[in-house]
């Protein structure tokens, strides 16, 4: 079944030229920081990944914590500038109600000698009673657009205080903490799969 297609994206100041941020970019999989605790109620957590993602082609397969894997495997890169990613394997939690499609990191140099850092992830519903909670969705995607770029910052070597602003298309999250209790997402998911009628 074809989902609607929604889109996340997070964008963030650095404090630093683009080339240097360039040389930082990772994906969520090959960050050194621990994930949040929202991260880690709401997803299993990256274990293991091999392959590459420094040419187009490459392909990087990542083993989580639930048993499954996600596979990316670079479409684009203009060095320097983006990287453009579709997901080629899903077989983590949530795959056959959430399919991940793919995303973009994009720096953009400022005139100033510094630069942002944008993070795109596409994904599709692939049951319309799931838009119910769409809202966690975008938020546990955000934050790990979150946590990339705090490692990124991080492995920069320097504190720098910027601005992070999430910008979901049409449909703005204001900036809140959101508090899930464990497993809160994975039960709204299952009873609303669990209403979608048999066909």
């Amino acid at each position: 079944m074809n989902g609607k297609h929604y889109v996340v994206r997070t964008t963030a100041r650095l404090t630093c030229e683009a080339q240097r941020a360039w040389n930082k970019v990772c994906f969520y999989e090959h960050i050194a920081i621990r994930p949040s605790w929202l991260l880690r109620t709401v997803l299993p957590v990256p274990l293991r990944t091999t392959g590459a993602y420094s040419a187009v082609g490459n392909v990087s397969r990542c083993l989580y914590s639930d048993g499954g894997y996600l596979t990316k495997q670079i479409r684009r890169i203009e060095v320097g500038q983006r990287i453009d990613f579709d997901i080629i394997e899903q077989t983590i939690r949530y795959a056959g109600k959430i399919a991940l499609k793919g995303g973009t990191i994009r720096i953009e140099p400022s005139d100033d000698g510094t630069c942002s850092v944008e993070m795109t992830t596409h994904y599709e519903l692939q049951s319309p009673l799931l838009l119910a909670v769409r809202f966690f969705i975008d938020r546990v995607v955000g934050t790990m657009h979150r946590i990339v770029i705090r490692d990124m910052r991080e492995r920069l070597g320097a504190r720098q205080g910027a601005s992070v602003v999430d910008d979901a298309p049409r449909e703005r999250v204001a900036d809140v903490d959101v508090k899930l209790e464990p497993s809160l997402l994975d039960g709204l998911v299952s009873v609303h799969a669990r209403a979608e009628p048999q066909g």
